[in-house]
């Protein structure tokens, strides 16, 4: 029984630590598509972790002449405690990628809306229209595009104030992870070694 307590704590030890980047992954060429690649099988390899040890444990539960020690109840506790953190930093670090893709789209497009916006470019739009209400369909054009860019930076201050309060979430669930992982790797060593 001892053995299964060792292996289950190794499995751990080895699930819990974040992957290596291999020469395909250092391949692809948007650095936010790899991170959301990680943390997806971050994210994966924990909900795997979870599920085990929660099968792992209801068997021993229901060992005949089995027993735990109050030491290893608490280590599963906490170890269980750790892959639910770290669960939650992958959700609000795959947040945080999203929010800056969208600051990103939402910058560009803003970009594009302040140059289309400019005199110039209003007049060159409208000289390809066959109209011969050429001022009121530049007022038009000039107002539907003063009316998108303010829409576009009242959404990007909005991103911006989601992103700088995800940036601080993140932040604390990985100080959280870290004190988890001081606190329960070292006596899972130990643990296994005494055995």
């Amino acid at each position: 029984m001892r053995f299964k307590i060792s292996f289950l704590l190794v499995s751990f030890a080895f699930v819990s630590s974040v992957p290596g980047q291999s020469a395909a992954s250092e391949a692809i060429a948007n650095p936010l598509t790899q991170i959301s690649s990680d943390l997806s099988k971050i994210s994966k390899s924990v909900q795997t972790l979870s599920d085990r040890m929660k099968s792992f444990v209801d068997k021993f539960e229901n060992a005949p002449g089995a027993s735990m020690t109050e030491k290893q109840q608490r280590l599963i506790v906490g170890l269980q405690i750790l892959a639910s953190a770290e669960g939650i930093l992958a959700a609000r670090q795959k947040y945080q990628i999203e929010l800056v893709e969208k600051q990103g789209t939402t910058r560009t497009r803003l970009a594009q809306v302040e140059r289309d916006v400019t005199p110039h470019s209003i007049d060159r739009s409208v000289a390809f229209e066959g109209t011969t209400k050429t001022e009121e369909f530049r007022d038009n054009r000039r107002s539907a595009l003063v009316s998108e860019r303010a829409s576009l930076q009242a959404l990007l201050t909005q991103i911006n104030s989601s992103l700088a309060d995800a940036n601080d979430s993140v932040r604390e669930a990985q100080q959280l992870v870290i004190r988890l992982r001081r606190l329960y790797i070292p006596q899972i060593e130990r643990e296994i070694s005494d055995q």
